[in-house]
């Protein structure tokens, strides 16, 4: 008959005498100590909640860590996190066992109802972080002789595969599309991490060494991913009540037409226009949805691992402002005539309308930021035109070269920089499109974003997807609009800034 307990001899594979011990309370994970040769893993035979050997699975694994893994850690690379480190040694772990022992984890590592319980959790509350951990701790390989690399996954881990591809499939997904951008990226670099284990020259094993490596980079990409999911942004949105209908009313628009839902008369745009916060439609709501959805298409274009991206250094300059707008400004003045006040300055206009008192008047303004890299073409017509639209705007560009950029307050207050200037500091790369937004953030509303939205960092993987999830976060945060061009700004503008 059995023991009730089944005992691992990690001495039959080291040669040396070692201390194993039953996993209890003090230690709540499995441990291999390979330098005081000491093991704790549970001994159980079967589990008492879905019958599963699970923990004969566990000991498979502790007695590959004393087959191959060092006597110590040894130091960690900068940054290296120690869950990272153990996640992906575990991982090369599990890959020698059937690859090189042909012994293979061919049973579930949890139990099935926990498993999915707990995937459910992650895809729903839980960090990109926490969801690629977790998968790596999942899979799990089968020796197949018949294979190149003599491996394959076992049924636990292509039920987690299969559950991640169903909840980022966006005709079905019931998630939010920054939510399946986010998944599909957590479950591309689980992936990542499982082809790069295995890719190494033939008859040849993985190294501790590229684990180190490998940890160096996973852990300065999950430490940019650690922020848990907006409540907000974790499901699809209900539709709003009225979204889609079209209007009753009976005045023509524009082109002669009745009013419909294709084209608005002037009196249900203002309308949508003052109901746009709360109603999700009108022109802001609109590119709102634009600039997400076009982030969120390069998020998921740039969700295969490539990389953690980092900003360039920003430094912001304030140059003198040589060309004054204030003369051709139409309506550019703070102050107007008014027919009550306590402050006569026009008193020779008594005899006309009476409106003798000087009145503080609200200007349209707010702040525009220029992505002046590459082929973005403006100049000063171009600021004079939208400062005649917005008297009070605050015009920005931002460029950068290599590892810094410059951002370049351009006009400010009815005054603008020369021609010269422009033409002397547009063109270059992006570099710092993080940190331009966030200073944008600081702005007065409007806050108006004019770029392509192809942003790039500095260095390697200057196009990366946590810098692509922040500049997101950025918009979405502090209501900033993106619009592609000048010309669209000329558009846009005036009506933007009409519903503050």
């Amino acid at each position: 008959m059995h023991s009730e307990k089944a005992y691992p001899y990690p001495q039959i594979v080291t040669g040396d005498s070692w201390d194993v011990m039953e996993l209890t309370d003090g230690f709540d994970e499995p441990t291999t100590d390979n330098l005081n040769r000491q093991m704790y893993v549970p001994m159980d035979r079967h589990c008492e909640y879905c019958g599963v050997n699970h923990s004969r699975m566990i000991r498979r694994i502790e007695l590959g860590h004393t087959k191959w893994s060092p006597k110590t850690i040894g130091k960690l690379l900068r940054q290296t996190r120690l869950d990272v480190l153990k996640s992906l040694e575990k991982l090369r772990i599990k890959y020698l066992l059937s690859y090189k022992a042909k012994i293979s984890i061919d049973d579930n590592l949890f139990c099935q109802d926990a498993f999915f319980m707990n995937l459910k959790r992650l895809v729903e509350t839980g960090s990109i972080a926490d969801i690629t951990l977790f998968g790596l701790a999942t899979v799990g390989f089968i020796a197949e002789e018949a294979n190149y690399r003599r491996t394959k996954f076992n049924d636990q881990t292509e039920e987690m595969f299969r559950y991640l591809v169903n909840a980022a499939d966006e005709d079905t997904s019931p998630y939010h599309p920054l939510r399946i951008a986010e998944i599909n990226f957590a479950r591309n670099l689980i992936l990542t991490q499982v082809n790069e284990i295995k890719s190494h020259k033939w008859n040849q094993v993985p190294s501790y060494r590229k684990v180190q490596k490998m940890a160096e980079r996973l852990s300065q990409i999950l430490n940019s991913l650690m922020d848990k999911p907006n409540p907000d942004e974790v499901f699809k949105p209900e539709p709003q009540e009225g979204e889609g209908e079209s209007s009753d009313c009976s005045n023509n628009t524009a082109s002669g037409a009745e009013c419909s839902e294709d084209e608005l008369c002037q009196e249900c745009i203002d309308n949508a226009e003052e109901e746009s916060g709360a109603t999700g439609i009108g022109p802001v709501a609109e590119l709102e949805r634009r600039m997400r959805s076009e982030l969120l298409d390069k998020m998921n274009y740039n969700s295969t691992y490539g990389g953690v991206g980092h900003w360039g250094k920003m430094t912001i300059h304030e140059p003198p402002m040589s060309v004054n707008l204030q003369g051709r400004l139409k309506n550019s003045r703070q102050y107007r005539a008014a027919d009550y006040g306590y402050n006569p300055k026009y008193i020779n206009r008594f005899c006309i309308d009476k409106k003798i008192f000087k009145q503080k008047q609200n200007v349209k303004g707010g702040t525009i930021l220029i992505d002046a890299s590459g082929s973005m073409n403006f100049n000063g017509n171009d600021i004079l035109e939208i400062m005649k639209l917005l008297p009070a705007v605050n015009i920005a560009m931002y460029n950068g070269y290599s590892t810094t950029g410059d951002l370049r307050v351009i006009a400010k207050n009815g005054m603008r920089v020369d021609q010269d200037y422009l033409d002397t500091y547009s063109g270059g790369g992006n570099v710092v499109d993080g940190p331009a937004l966030e200073w944008l953030a600081t702005m007065p509303a409007r806050r108006i974003w004019v770029s392509d939205m192809y942003v790039f960092g500095a260095g390697a993987h200057s196009s990366a997807f946590n810098l692509l999830k922040e500049c997101y976060d950025l918009c979405t945060k502090h209501k900033i609009i993106n619009l592609k061009n000048v010309d669209e700004v000329k558009e846009h503008a005036l009506k933007l800034n009409s519903v503050l």
